[in-house]
């Protein structure tokens, strides 16, 4: 049976979207498991965790390695986490990548490439062939921090998320006024100290907050590009099948604008709704699936405050004061 072109359209939006998230994954496991790891580098998330627990089991006698092992544990954990708090459609987002990061890091780090070691102990012997050195050390970490971000960035641009401990900055951001950045920020800065603190190595944990940086730094410039908020107005026939999705899938809410076509008199409503950028891909993705024939216009914002964003004031900001109950009015 042959597709229409809707859906050819559809089949190549969604291979086109799970290529990116698939090299986003490589991309994030080879900057993980080349630099960070065998450098025993704490930037944050579920390879920091991983790290900390290798450095235990190697402290206790055993050259058992289970970085990869506690990743793939802790990615299922984490997925449960998501399905629990965040729904089915968030989770089945973050399922694919939850399965090929692993992988590709499981690949990257156990199997035998150069020598008959992998490909990340093989890169860490030549590098530190001449015997230890901070500035080579901090040279994987920006080589680390890149790779790391530029997986993230290109994952975020296929609509996938890299889930990890990111869900729990989704799910505090979720229920909270606390944004996601910057609860990731506190997750991470706790797993570094951490890391500090187990290891004994102030230097390794100055570097990794370098490579942490960088990451950061490569995901604003290819993904944020200077705005996280996006206002979009959708004249459609299907406004009802659209605030629908915005209400129980983004947990957001609509504005419905009442116009009249100029050139046809007819009267169709526009449905104005603001998210961050992370949600742009999936919600432009139902939007060509409910109505391929609707008209949407996307338009940048560098900041909203209200219900569900940023608040209108600051708990900073003092109240006004109470004028004397004999002042004149």
């Amino acid at each position: 049976m042959a597709l229409s072109k809707d859906q050819k359209r559809t089949v190549l939006r969604l291979t086109g979207n799970y290529l990116l998230v698939t090299l986003g994954c490589f991309f994030l496991a080879a900057g993980i498991a080349v630099f960070l790891v065998p450098n025993d580098l704490i930037t944050g998330g579920l390879s920091s965790i991983s790290i900390i627990i290798q450095y235990f089991v190697t402290k206790s006698g055993s050259d058992f390695q289970v970085v990869d092992i506690v990743n793939w544990i802790l990615q299922f954990i984490f997925l449960g986490i998501s399905f629990v708090f965040l729904g089915k459609r968030y989770t089945i987002r973050t399922l694919y990548s939850t399965l090929v990061y692993p992988l590709f890091f499981s690949l990257l780090y156990r199997l035998p490439l150069a020598g008959g070691t992998s490909l990340g102990l093989y890169v860490h012997s030549q590098m530190f062939a001449n015997g230890p050195d901070y500035a080579v050390l901090l040279l994987a970490a920006i080589f680390g921090g890149v790779l790391v971000g530029l997986g993230v960035a290109v994952s975020y641009a296929g609509g996938g998320t890299t889930g990890g401990v990111d869900i729990i900055s989704v799910i505090v951001a979720k229920h909270t006024p606390i944004k996601e950045g910057v609860s990731s920020i506190i997750i991470d800065t706790t797993l570094i100290l951490i890391g500090m603190i187990a290891m004994k190595d102030i230097n390794l944990g100055l570097i990794g907050v370098i490579s942490a940086v960088v990451a950061g730094f490569v995901i604003q410039i290819i993904y944020v590009r200077g705005s996280s908020f996006i206002i979009a107005d959708i004249i459609t026939c299907k406004p009802d099948e659209i605030r629908h999705y915005v209400e129980t899938e983004m947990d957001r809410t609509t504005t419905i604008i009442q116009a009249k076509g100029g050139y046809t008199q007819e009267d169709k409503p526009i449905v104005r709704v603001a998210f961050s950028r992370r949600e742009w891909l999936g919600f432009k993705s139902f939007i060509a699936s409910t109505d391929p024939r609707a008209f949407v216009t996307f338009t940048t914002a560098s900041m909203i405050n209200g219900e569900g964003f940023d608040p209108l004031t600051s708990g900073l900001l003092k109240k006004p004061a109470k004028k004397p109950e004999n002042e004149e009015k």
